[in-house]
């Protein structure tokens, strides 16, 4: 009787296995500290929320696009939250960013609304530095805080997020030391009961060589 329950539990386990493996698709698990060269900031985030656990892409990996979690605006008496969420999608460093076929993705804390956007990747190379558009406090009106980012790539290129349009662009972050970056940590306020939810107010990135 004893053996039956340890094989039901050990079955139970591994169907509750599959299917957490089925759902998060090719994320990493939480991630393993990694060793890091630089850390990336920048002074227009909001101050709204707590700051999240840090993740990694895997190791021997590093950051070659970016995908956002976005509630587009409406308007009227709506609570907007505008920009959710962000993964860093990462690849080896002789993976090809126009092949079919991509490592992983990581993400830190996300918000609760809204839906993921398309991947924009590096024509060449990897993330280097982040440029956020924020929302600044609007009092009794309606605040949504973190609304886009943008990125530069190692290759030269310019990524725009598919975000909204609300607040101003800050300052760019500095550039990665080392390869290109390869983690992210996010500040999120969670859902409220009672209140003017925002969502993401700000984002870290990390650089690794």
């Amino acid at each position: 009787m004893h053996r039956f329950i340890s094989i039901m539990f050990s079955l139970l386990a591994f169907i509750g296995l599959q299917g957490s493996v089925q759902t998060a698709g090719r994320r990493s698990e939480r991630s393993i500290e990694r060793h890091f060269v630089s850390l990336l900031m920048v002074r227009n985030g909001m101050n709204w929320g707590s700051w999240a656990q840090r993740e990694f892409c895997p190791r021997g990996t590093y950051a070659a696009g970016f995908s956002l979690m976005v509630e587009e605006l409406s308007f009227g008496l709506w609570d907007n939250t505008a920009l959710n969420g962000i993964r860093l999608h990462c690849i080896s460093l002789f993976k090809d960013t126009q092949s079919d076929e991509h490592d992983s993705f990581v993400q830190s804390h996300v918000g609760s609304w809204g839906q993921w956007t398309k991947i924009k990747w590096c024509p060449s190379g990897f993330l280097t530095a982040f440029q956020l558009r924020v929302e600044s406090s609007q009092g009794i009106g309606d605040d949504t805080a973190a609304n886009n980012i943008r990125f530069n790539c190692s290759g030269g290129s310019l990524l725009l997020g598919d975000g909204t349009h609300g607040g101003e662009w800050g300052n760019w972050s500095p550039s990665c030391q080392g390869r290109g970056m390869c983690g992210i940590m996010t500040r999120i306020e969670e859902k409220l009961k009672f209140g003017d939810d925002t969502a993401l107010n700000d984002a870290r990135m990390f650089c690794c060589d």
